[in-house]
């Protein structure tokens, strides 16, 4: 059977290159975004690519959706794999400036949805003695930027959660690891 990915924030940039190169690859993909109606970009670049991605609905910061996702592709394709935690929201303003809702949603989206997701197929990794987890933080993660508290605070707890997984991970053949991309010419902060 096909290796399975799962691929968060995919209706642009690089959640959506992520889904296609993967897919380009071999692996069967489930690309999810919040909203499907989105997908335009990611179907079009799956077809000039001449592949094809399963695309679903998942907003990552609703962990029960997100547990019935995962429950359901296992059922479906004997498990998964492969997950790059790549949705993420951005936030340009300093903690003055943000309500301690607007921090929340930092955390929220940033370090505990990957932290859920992770922890929803770590136990079908760890049976199969394999899997990769990929988590994309930020540069914003490693050192703290201007006017970018919250967001910063969110990426550099998920590098210190990743981190930390990762050398108990690999003790049962899940390699864990972070992307720390600088600046992307993308909608993200929008």
């Amino acid at each position: 059977m096909t290796d399975v990915a799962v691929v968060t924030g995919t209706s642009t940039g690089m959640g959506l290159h992520a889904a296609v190169e993967l897919a380009r690859r071999g692996l069967h993909v489930v690309a999810t975004m919040r909203d499907v109606g989105r997908a335009g970009a990611l179907r079009a670049a799956a077809a000039e690519a001449g592949v094809e991605v399963d695309v679903r609905a998942l907003d990552v910061v609703d962990h029960e959706a997100a547990a019935e996702l995962v429950a359901q592709i296992e059922a479906e394709r004997g498990g998964i794999h492969v997950l790059v935690n790549n949705a993420g929201q951005g936030s340009v303003a300093t903690a003055e400036q943000l309500s301690m809702r607007q921090i929340q949603d930092q955390l929220d989206v940033n370090y505990l949805a990957p932290v859920n997701l992770t922890k929803l197929v770590l136990p079908g990794m760890r049976e199969r003695g394999s899997g990769r987890i990929l988590t994309v933080t930020s540069v914003g993660g490693t050192v703290g930027q201007p006017f970018a508290d919250a967001y910063c605070g969110a990426k550099f707890a998920v590098e210190g959660f990743m981190q930390s997984l990762a050398v108990v991970a690999e003790r049962f053949g899940v390699r864990v690891s972070v992307l720390e991309p600088a600046a992307v010419a993308s909608s993200f902060v929008a």
